[in-house]
């Protein structure tokens, strides 16, 4: 049994469960990686001293 939190849904049937997951497994190997952007490095001190 798997209880998905957010939604009053209580699903039992191991076979809708791996339907699903397998589902969500496959959306997220799908999704494009997020890419960050540079790293900076950190503000200079006394710069006009």
């Amino acid at each position: 049994m798997r209880v998905f939190p957010g939604c009053d849904v209580c699903i039992e049937d191991p076979l809708v469960i791996d339907r699903i997951l397998t589902h969500l497994d496959n959306k997220a190997a799908l999704a494009e990686p997020v890419v960050l952007p540079p790293s900076r490095a950190p503000p200079q001190r006394n710069l006009f001293d």
